[in-house]
């Protein structure tokens, strides 16, 4: 069963959130966290701050591999940041627990907050190992365990193999730009034809529009 959950730590206890904001007014929010192996490649946005100093300060820094800015938007830039992560950092317990990272936000040496989704109290407990066998301190939040209810009216809306179609495109990167896999690597995966994941893939994803957009009156029954 599924969790969304909550929690921060401080930057000072967080290696990449030290990096970025402690002891600076820098605002961070992040856009994505990719996976590469066992590395995280994080996309984010960063503003109030002096963009010259930021950028300098954290390309000298000795585990910084690359730090590119993507787009310019009004007083904010977006980056994205290929680093290497000390053994044992905050990442790496989302990597080892294969969690979905929903949003981040930090802002000088204050808590970083976090809203994770976790697909099974087996990732939530690997996470949790992972933190307290390095010592990472965080304080916990909310938690919204997401319902046998909730998966009757997911199961409602989709086919099965519709919903482990769209699933495996989205714990893939599919869906993320650029995409981190093909569809016909999808396909191999799934054992179907890419014609057949195509259609599941777009069937999927009409009835989740369809459930989310129109009247339910006017939704279609799962093909």
């Amino acid at each position: 069963m599924s969790t969304i959950v909550e929690l921060s730590l401080s930057a000072m206890d967080f290696p990449l959130g030290r990096l970025l904001t402690a002891g600076t007014e820098t605002q961070i929010e992040f856009e994505r966290i990719v996976p590469v192996g066992t590395n995280t490649i994080p996309l984010f946005w960063a503003w109030n701050i002096d963009f010259d100093e930021f950028e300098h300060r954290v390309r000298e820094h000795e585990r910084v591999q690359e730090l590119a800015e993507v787009e310019k938007v009004n007083n904010r830039r977006l980056y994205l940041l290929n680093w290497d992560a000390p053994k044992g950092e905050f990442f790496e317990g989302f990597t080892a627990a294969q969690t979905i990272i929903r949003s981040a936000y930090g802002y000088n040496s204050h808590a970083w907050e976090f809203e994770i989704l976790f697909p099974t109290q087996e990732d939530l407990t690997t996470f949790h190992n992972h933190c307290r066998e390095n010592d990472i301190q965080y304080t916990l939040g909310q938690m919204q365990i997401l319902t046998e209810a909730g998966d009757h009216l997911l199961n409602s809306i989709l086919t099965e193999k519709q919903r482990d179609a769209l699933l495996l495109a989205l714990q893939r990167g599919y869906f993320q730009t650029p995409r981190q896999v093909t569809l016909s690597e999808l396909a191999v995966e799934f054992e179907i034809s890419q014609q057949s994941l195509s259609d599941l893939i777009r069937r999927g994803n009409e009835a989740l529009l369809e459930h989310a957009l129109l009247d339910a009156s006017e939704t279609t029954s799962p093909e």
